[in-house]
């Protein structure tokens, strides 16, 4: 794993930059605004990370090592479940907590002009995917693709609350996607 040791300088620069990342995209991010933000000179922000491209890199490291923390911590509970339904309801709700504190993360991820984001989707898919075999193991699906279609509703969720379009409370929304899920392994 990659080592992302910081200061506090540092860190509020990182904080600030991945914040205007995911908001207005690498070109649209200027090194001025995400110095400012931080509270910080640009030259400051220069000294710390010599180019643009390194913040952005630093923000990834960062960013990164977080996720795979969070992960261990949140998402992959290693426990007995009573059945596929109770495994289902806390693996999506986990997700669901999982994804709205990486949030910002997630949306640089996926909207980077980098072009990271397929292989965020794949790496990920594909640790869901085994975690989910499992904890269902011999059912008569593709895992997965199963993985990625929780993934995607949930991040689809966190993104309308993220823009304040959520009408329905997330517990009953999880609660109907979880019922679903559960009867598609019936």
């Amino acid at each position: 794993m990659v080592d992302c040791k910081v200061d506090k300088t540092e860190q509020k620069i990182i904080d600030a930059a991945l914040k205007l990342f995911s908001e207005k995209g690498y070109a649209g991010a200027t090194t001025k605004i995400i110095a400012a933000k931080a509270g910080f000179t640009e030259m400051t922000l220069y000294t710390k990370f010599k180019t643009k491209q390194n913040l952005f890199d630093q923000v990834m490291i960062c960013g990164m090592k977080k996720l795979n923390e969070d992960a261990s911590a949140i998402l992959f509970v290693d426990k007995e479940f009573e059945d596929p339904k109770d495994f289902l309801e806390t693996y999506v709700k986990n997700l669901e907590n999982f994804i709205w504190n990486n949030f910002e993360f997630f949306k640089l991820g996926f909207n980077s002009e980098r072009k990271i984001s397929e292989q965020f989707l794949m790496e990920g898919s594909y640790d869901f995917g085994k975690y989910i075999e499992k904890h269902l193991p011999n059912q008569k699906i593709d895992y997965m693709a199963f993985a990625l279609s929780i993934f995607s509703f949930v991040y689809m969720y966190d993104l309308g609350k993220y823009h304040g379009r959520q009408d329905t409370s997330i517990e009953v929304v999880l609660d109907k996607f979880i019922y679903n899920l559960s009867l598609s392994l019936q």
